[in-house]
């Protein structure tokens, strides 16, 4: 079931504004599995294809700013889904784009570490922090394998 008919494009072909056509011509408020997932590959191409924030996508649509975030997160995380290619088969066929190709970590975010350590390192490593104004030996910790780091790679 869809509801866009034109031509189908190459991704060369189509433009930001034809995506744009296509969106509007989805229903905003229906929840209906194969609508949902058509909105959220066009979004998904607005955001990712042509690099629209979701600020900007809200503009144009009149859609909220937090359903276009989550719209296009669906299709991320969809887009190799059985039934989402089936919903979508036919736009993705209009509107040509791999999002296996959009990289999704965030490098800036920190990692967390879990280390297990016995009572006798920790209390050296505590009384360490202590001495260099630590106030939490996690601290510490991470000061030592910085250190250690940069004296592996010299």
């Amino acid at each position: 079931m869809s509801i866009i008919k034109s031509k189908k494009f190459n991704m060369e072909d189509y433009t930001k504004d034809d995506v744009i056509i296509a969106l509007s011509k989805i229903s905003k408020n229906s929840r209906q599995r194969v609508l949902v997932d058509q909105r959220s590959y066009l979004i998904g191409l607005l955001a990712y294809r042509f690099m629209m924030t979701e600020h900007g996508i809200a503009d144009i649509t009149g859609l909220k700013r937090d359903k276009i975030n989550y719209n296009k997160k669906l299709a991320l995380q969809f887009c190799n889904d059985k039934s989402y290619k089936e919903n979508t088969y036919v736009i993705a066929q209009l509107f040509p784009f791999d999002f296996d190709v959009i990289e999704t970590s965030r490098p800036h975010r920190l990692k967390r570490i879990e280390l297990d350590v016995d009572q006798k390192l920790y209390n050296k490593l505590k009384a360490i922090g202590s001495i260099l104004g630590h106030s939490d030996v996690r601290t510490t910790v991470k000061l030592f394998l910085e250190k250690s780091v940069k004296l592996w790679e010299e």
